[in-house]
């Protein structure tokens, strides 16, 4: 099966969701909010952050947890605004750039390593028990112009998906 297959496959099952009934906008906010709280808990725990579910929603409401390091209420906010640039990107249908991604990674770390955020890394990495082993610090600019390159080309999302979201 090829990608324009999954999209054709994607656009009837869109359709069929969009035949259906709309739901509350109240709903469709506690939808959200829900899909964010988790998706923010979930992936700051994959990468060590100790706030349960319930302490992410109080950060995300503006509360600071007492006993949590700052970082940990940093990361669970700058998540939360990620998706959130992310989602305006897609509803204004811009296409994706290089500058998005750099920013993308400001937004993820800001207020946790500024001099950073939003650069290319400047040292080589490992990932604690994965067999994946991250590009060389020296290539990493090119590959993101290849990535950029062939997204350019030939990989990009085509309108008939974005325009149902």
């Amino acid at each position: 099966m090829d990608i324009s297959t999954d999209f054709d496959e994607l656009d009837a099952l869109k359709a069929k969701l969009d035949a259906l009934p709309p739901l509350p906008t109240a709903a469709l906010r506690n939808l959200h909010d829900e899909l964010v709280l988790r998706w923010t808990y979930n992936s700051n725990a994959i990468e060590g952050n100790t706030l349960t579910l319930m302490e992410t929603k109080v950060v995300l409401e503006g509360i600071t947890v007492g006993g949590k390091l700052l970082r940990e209420h940093f990361e669970a906010i700058n998540h939360r605004d990620a998706i959130l640039y992310v989602e305006d990107v897609v509803r204004k249908a811009e296409p994706l750039s290089e500058w998005q991604i750099r920013n993308l990674h400001r937004l993820v770390l800001k207020q946790i390593d500024d001099d950073n955020a939003g650069a290319y890394r400047k040292l080589n990495v490992t990932i604690a028990g994965a067999r994946h082993v991250p590009p060389d610090m020296l290539l990493v600019p090119e590959q993101m112009a290849a990535l950029m390159h062939w997204y350019d080309t030939e990989g990009g999302v085509p309108m008939s998906f974005v325009k149902h979201l």
